[in-house]
């Protein structure tokens, strides 16, 4: 059984645009914000430590999102990120955003993140320590 990482969030005032609703950029960054939590809370190890001392980066290679439906100030926003693929040299992650305990999502992303040596700033193979994490977050196939 797969599982998933999911932590709430306010939308904040420095977030939003003229027209109210937070703009997609900001969501983009709460998106990142989010991926290091995930790093942090799920597997007990801080991002800046991923990335300091096993020297490890995993920059945006692709990214594929729709947006349905805004959010607002001051609104409480779910995110929900699991795995779609482990792969050698990249991992894809899925990020679901809804609002509270809405049902549905107004906004989802699937991130293809490449994995690097930041000391050479070359691909490099995922280490089998990030890997065996990852494995429980890879979400179930969709029934046909």
């Amino acid at each position: 059984m797969s599982r998933s990482f999911v932590k709430h969030y306010e939308v904040r005032f420095g977030e939003i645009d003229h027209a109210g609703v937070m703009y997609y950029p900001a969501l983009l960054d709460r998106m990142h914000r989010a991926f290091e939590d995930f790093w942090t809370e799920a597997a007990g190890c801080h991002y800046a430590d991923i990335l300091d001392r096993d020297n490890l980066g995993f920059p945006l290679v692709n990214l594929k999102s729709s947006f349905r439906k805004p959010f607002r100030f001051g609104e409480q926003l779910r995110m929900t990120i699991d795995v779609l693929r482990i792969g050698n040299r990249s991992v894809t992650f899925r990020f679901r955003l809804g609002q509270g305990d809405e049902a549905g999502e107004r906004a989802e992303a699937e991130m293809v993140l490449g994995v690097i040596d930041l000391q050479q700033f070359e691909p490099c193979e995922l280490p089998q320590r990030f890997r065996e994490f990852l494995e429980p977050y890879v979400a179930a196939a969709d029934p046909d």
